[in-house]
């Protein structure tokens, strides 16, 4: 599935989970900001996510897929990312406005980054995974 077809199905698992109009879902339609999430919808919408698409979204997905760039360092100080973990955040996240990701950041206020396109491209990439374990099988 390419990042359209992605996007279109994941618009009514959105508008589920925030009751947003469909005109106000965009692909930089920042989650609990624009479209009034809460943390515990973020839960809902990856259950939404592995009932459509067939792919999982773990809860510290993105802190997982970010600290395991930084060998022998910190993610994250006195519940603070450090400096090396939020520049694998930004490499880990590049939809997210990199202002977003700044000096100073909770780890518990990383979900409150997320946008729309992050879900798109992680679905994508999750699936193109499991398309490519299907090939090698």
């Amino acid at each position: 599935m390419n990042e359209t077809e992605i996007f279109k199905k994941l618009i009514p698992l959105v508008q589920e989970i925030t009751g947003a109009k469909q005109d106000n879902i965009k692909m930089e339609s920042n989650l609990m900001e624009d479209l009034g999430a809460e943390s515990i919808d973020l839960l809902d919408l990856s259950f939404l996510i592995e009932e459509t698409f067939g792919v999982t979204i773990e809860a510290d997905e993105f802190e997982r897929q970010a600290s395991k760039y930084i060998p022998g360092g910190r993610y994250e100080q006195d519940g603070f990312l450090t400096a090396e973990a939020i520049e694998q955040l930004k490499k880990a996240l590049p939809e997210v406005p990199p202002e977003k990701l700044r000096p100073g950041l909770k780890k518990i206020e990383v979900p409150s980054v997320l946008n729309v396109a992050v879900f798109v491209h992680i679905i994508q990439r999750k699936l193109s995974e499991k398309q490519q374990e299907v090939t090698d099988a």
